[in-house]
């Protein structure tokens, strides 16, 4: 899977093979990832320890890294576009009322129902991807339409986890 993500302004491609190898921008690296709470990770690169967090700050991710604070997003738009995307940490398609999956990995929480009002920027759902935690934000305030997966369920990246409808709908 191939990934775009900006760092402090600064974008960087990554790809995660098959088998768990790690290239940015071209590089290989070693990565290993190990979850120690719901916000601390323990991330070992090319066998150098540092500690991270990750914490949602609206379209953003602030990603503390052994202390020193980065601001981040995943960028979802095609990699060859050369733009900034529609983006943002929380995995959501605003023009569309969609919450789609970042990257791979497992559906572990619906914090809302279908018919539920929410707040544009509330979080949906959470998924658990590479150990971590990844909560899902309202791309709009309205009502969930549709939950169309089920909780543990593995999601593949750009799956549709919720669809909120604007309040005209």
């Amino acid at each position: 899977m191939r990934y775009r993500v900006v760092v402090e302004g600064r974008a960087f491609e990554i790809e995660v093979g098959p088998d768990g190898q790690v290239w940015v921008d071209g590089r290989p690296l070693q990565v290993d990832v190990e979850h120690v709470d719901d916000y601390l990770c323990s991330l070992l690169v090319n066998h150098r320890s540092f500690e991270t967090s990750v914490e949602a700050v609206g379209e953003e991710c602030q990603v503390l890294v052994t202390g020193r604070p980065y601001r981040a997003r995943l960028d979802t738009g095609p990699l060859t576009d050369g733009g900034n995307g529609a983006g943002s940490c929380g995995g959501a398609i605003a023009d569309r009322g969609e919450v789609a999956a970042p990257l791979p990995g497992l559906l572990v929480e619906l914090r809302v129902t279908e018919g539920q009002w929410v707040e544009a920027g509330a979080v949906v759902a959470v998924m658990e991807s590479m150990k971590m935690h990844l909560e899902l934000r309202a791309p709009r305030s309205g009502v969930v339409c549709s939950l169309p997966l089920p909780v543990g369920r593995e999601v593949l990246q750009g799956e549709i986890i919720a669809i909120i409808g604007n309040s005209s709908d």
